[in-house]
């Protein structure tokens, strides 16, 4: 585990996301006065974007980032993107609508959610041009949310059937056909979210009323009839080659599974752990924080 560079006085800084091939990273900074900096690194060189806008989602191979901003003037949630040296805001589906985008490919699909300002929102994607569009649902459904998207323009996340009902993990395939993902435990009180996508692998989890644990899943072939179950904890990044992170429960212990191998990566032994992974490379460089500072984790094998 290595720290990345930060800009002179900065106080505290974090990790949003990384690219797949791990030339781009996207974060924050708090300098002494406690403002917030919006910064991109570039093979490990630290980019101050500024104060303007700060809350990043996600970054892809060509440098492009994605993230949103709450506006308490109009109580809503405005989406953006950053490309080509400047902001440029992403449409809500409806004109006043929040506009929600989680995560961007290598192509610039942007995968998201958009919802009238306090209520349910609906999963969508904004194409390359910046025009959005509604998904489909799964019969029944009416609400959800894309949480990331393959290069392929595979998206994955979540749709349910109202604010009582639980969520179920869904994969929208590139020509925007929905499908629920099977659950380990498929039931009434069970609930299931899909959180990353990579070379076709699907990472996430899922919670029953039977047991207070979340329990980590791994999507590997959709035409499986069940998940592999990764055990209890917090899914935390994949890679295309189906390497990925999990955070355990309960001691938050992070381990990476690799080639079929369990390894544990350094981290704090606190009595209250703080590193987290946001993002692992294709060549298995994990990138993350520890302690409100960015790291890496070099776990390629030799």
């Amino acid at each position: 585990m290595g720290q990345l560079a930060a800009p002179a006085g900065t106080y505290r800084a974090g990790l949003y996301d990384s690219d797949p091939t791990g030339r781009f990273q996207v974060g924050y900074t708090m300098d002494r006065n406690f403002q917030y900096h919006l910064v991109r690194w570039v093979d490990g060189v630290p980019e101050d974007l500024g104060t303007a806008r700060t809350g990043a989602t996600g970054i892809n191979a060509r440098g492009d980032i994605v993230g949103s901003e709450f506006d308490p003037e109009t109580y809503r949630s405005q989406g953006w993107i950053h490309r080509d040296g400047r902001f440029s805001a992403l449409p809500g589906v409806e004109p006043g609508f929040d506009a929600l985008p989680t995560a961007i490919n290598a192509d610039g699909t942007v995968s998201g959610a958009s919802g009238a300002p306090g209520q349910r929102p609906v999963p969508v994607l904004w194409t390359p041009a910046g025009e959005v569009r509604a998904l489909d649902l799964p019969s029944g459904d009416a609400g959800g949310r894309g949480a990331a998207i393959d290069d392929d323009g595979t998206i994955v996340g979540w749709t349910d059937a109202g604010p009582d009902t639980s969520a179920h993990a869904v994969r929208w395939s590139p020509d925007g056909t929905p499908a629920r993902l099977p659950e380990h435990l498929p039931g009434p009180g069970t609930g299931s979210t899909a959180r990353a996508v990579a070379g076709g692998t699907v990472l996430g989890y899922e919670v029953n009323a039977t047991s207070p644990a979340t329990t980590v899943l791994l999507w590997q072939d959709p035409a499986a009839a069940q998940p592999v179950i990764l055990g209890e904890g917090e899914p935390q990044a994949v890679n295309r080659h189906g390497s990925v992170v999990v955070r355990a429960a309960p001691d938050a212990e992070l381990w990476l599974l690799q080639n079929g191998v369990r390894r544990s990566l350094p981290s704090d032994s606190t009595p209250y752990p703080t590193a987290e992974v946001v993002a692992l490379t294709d060549d298995d460089i994990a990138y993350g924080r520890w302690n409100s500072t960015p790291v890496r984790w070099d776990c390629r094998l030799p």
